[in-house]
């Protein structure tokens, strides 16, 4: 067992079994450490977001950051069961083709899709994986993963990564990534992540030609998706 990892958890139990608003000198004779070491252990655990002190009192609190580790209580299957009637009112609202994505590692595949009826349509491929960074899908869930950020950027060029951080700020701050014929020529289309007890779960997505598909169609389509998201009681279209 490794002692150092053996004692960060050990004070972090200590701080969620203990009303979560705790002292320095209550969790250090809690564990048998010296304050200073405890010091120390909650100082790391600040820098990485896991812990933070309480405003108003010199008292420690474990933070929602926590919640970002769980797996979520909810599985592919419930998810697309649920989510189904999303795309298929999206669709027939937007008469263009919508989309479920689930994150795969940091690539992402399309679980569901729902086709208008019209002769021009667009049909990506269900279960094939796609890349990130060229895709508003793709986007989105880079927008939401420092993690998966930082490893992808190690393939690319500084240039390439600074535009990328940019434009997952701006989509994090919006709710939405577009993509206007960046993936595919002619091909539009515009992606909000789908939120479940703060964490991205899945990303919904419509796409269009882009001769029919323009800004207008996006922004109506937009707005669509998430009042359709924010009928539902266990998903969002945005973080609590």
């Amino acid at each position: 067992m490794i002692q150092s990892i053996s004692r960060a958890f050990e004070i972090l139990e200590y701080i969620a079994f203990n009303g979560n608003f705790v002292r320095l000198n209550d969790i250090a004779d809690a564990v048998g450490l010296k304050k200073t070491t405890v010091h120390n252990f909650l100082n790391t655990l600040k820098e990485l977001g896991y812990i933070e002190q309480d405003e108003l009192t010199p008292r420690y609190r474990i933070t929602y950051k926590f919640q970002c580790l769980y797996s979520p209580d909810v599985s592919l299957f419930q998810i697309k069961k649920e989510l189904r009637p999303v795309l298929e009112s999206i669709t027939e609202y937007t008469k263009e083709t919508s989309y479920l994505a689930i994150q795969m590692g940091s690539y992402f595949r399309h679980e569901l899709k729902c086709e208008p009826n019209r002769s021009v349509r667009i049909s990506l491929e269900l279960g094939k994986e796609y890349e990130m960074t060229t895709t508003a899908i793709g986007k989105v869930f880079l927008s939401y993963s420092d993690h998966l950020q930082t490893s992808l950027m190690k393939f690319n060029d500084e240039n390439f990564n600074q535009k990328l951080k940019e434009e997952t700020k701006q989509i994090k701050e919006n709710g939405f990534a577009t993509d206007l014929g960046q993936y595919e020529e002619d091909l539009n289309c515009v992606a909000i992540p789908v939120f479940h007890q703060r964490k991205v779960v899945a990303v919904v997505c419509v796409s269009g030609p882009a001769y029919r598909f323009g800004e207008n169609e996006i922004n109506t389509s937009l707005k669509k998706m998430k009042e359709l998201l924010s009928q539902l009681e266990k998903y969002s279209a945005k973080q609590a």
